[in-house]
């Protein structure tokens, strides 16, 4: 997978360079053809530095250059789209002559394109930028048609946090605030709580800043496919989220306070042994005439989880593609890439995440806390 997508990346450089050689770096003065390689090396280079020395350059360098190589990269996309749009144009008007000669033959033309090809680029790599760092709150009514003493059950879900090198404390801090001002009877967590595998003290500093979100039922969560360290029940990062009473469910389910139950999924691995449970068997001894939430960080099986009478599905894993044009992908892969789907008594919603993975922008969609308010009859 890495040699295709490294294969794909040299291909855009190659592209993008050629085009740029021909309109700013032959034209130009020594000192001009100079300072155009230095800019594209810095441009193309820190990328697959990022994916290659990962395993030997030092952590703080490859973070830099993780960070600095997912905003080229998306540069370079963006870029080669915007170029490839333009000679798709240009091979139209040769056959149908539809752009006024005046304007398609004027001398200023490529360079003023290429200047605007640049700061769109440049605009929207920014934006999206500043769009990861600042979430929102998304909401939804749900009525479910079962008796239940409670009249209302507000939660608060969030999936696929990241917390690693860019998603930090600083960032988790932030969720909290969000989630308090939600005040929330529930708090799930829906996989990728985690970017990978942490260091014991960042294990320990995640549960105790997870640990300061207070709601009157608890906090509860499943593992992603990222969640490395939620795959072994005695590793730091679970000892340490039960010693703060978040409760990592893996294919198990909880009734709580006699009045709904909690229904947890393991994320599906298949080089896992063994395979997750069977939701049939997941859910024997349930009372199904209670209320019935499933959390399963990924949006799949949803006709099984309808035909076993979940009232709610939870989850996320698909970021709503992060970056556009990715959200073209999703939204074919997945039946609900993001949002509510409802099917009679069943429902689903699809968290776009709070984190980012890989390059740490959002463009096309906004990170969120998600907020439910459940009602039933």
């Amino acid at each position: 997978m890495m040699t295709i997508l490294l294969t794909l990346y040299g291909w855009m450089c190659l592209y993008i360079g050629r085009k740029g050689w021909k309109l700013f770096g032959k034209p130009a003065s020594r000192f001009g053809r100079s300072l155009f390689v230095s800019a594209f090396i810095l441009l193309v280079l820190p990328f697959p530095l990022a994916e290659l020395g990962e395993d030997i350059l030092p952590d703080r360098a490859v973070s830099w250059l993780t960070i600095w190589g997912g905003h080229s990269m998306i540069m370079l996309l963006y870029l080669c789209l915007l170029l490839l749009l333009i000679d798709v144009i240009g091979w139209i008007d040769r056959r149908l002559r539809f752009i006024p000669s005046a304007v398609s033959k004027h001398p200023l033309m490529p360079f003023l394109l290429a200047v605007a090809v640049i700061l769109l680029t440049m605009g929207t790599v920014a934006y999206g930028s500043w769009n990861a760092q600042h979430p929102v709150t998304q909401k939804y009514e749900i009525a479910i048609d079962k008796n239940s003493d409670l009249e209302q059950l507000r939660i608060a879900m969030v999936s696929d946090i990241h917390y690693g090198p860019i998603v930090n404390a600083a960032r988790l801090e932030q969720l909290r605030k969000m989630i308090d001002q939600i005040r929330p009877d529930l708090v799930l967590v829906a996989g990728d709580l985690t970017d990978s595998s942490l260091p014991p003290h960042e294990a320990e500093k995640l549960a105790s800043l997870l640990g300061k979100i207070q709601a009157p039922y608890g906090t509860f969560a499943v593992p992603g496919n990222h969640d490395h360290d939620l795959r072994r029940p005695d590793s730091r990062l679970m000892q340490a989220l039960e010693k703060e009473n978040i409760h990592v469910l893996k294919d198990t389910h909880i009734l709580i306070k006699n009045r709904f139950y909690l229904i947890g999924r393991d994320d599906p691995n298949r080089r896992r042994e063994p395979a997750r449970k069977d939701l049939n068997d997941l859910m024997k001894g349930i009372d199904r005439s209670k209320p019935l939430i499933l959390l399963d960080h990924q949006p799949i099986e949803l006709d099984k989880a309808k035909s076993c009478g979940i009232d709610l599905q939870l989850s996320g894993h698909t970021h709503n593609g992060q970056i556009f044009p990715a959200n073209l992908i999703t939204r074919q892969v997945y039946e609900m890439d993001w949002g509510l789907l409802k099917k009679e008594a069943y429902h689903l919603i699809v968290s776009c995440g709070f984190g980012t993975w890989g390059p740490p922008l959002r463009i096309g969609n906004h990170p969120e806390v998600v907020q439910i308010d459940m009602t039933f009859q």
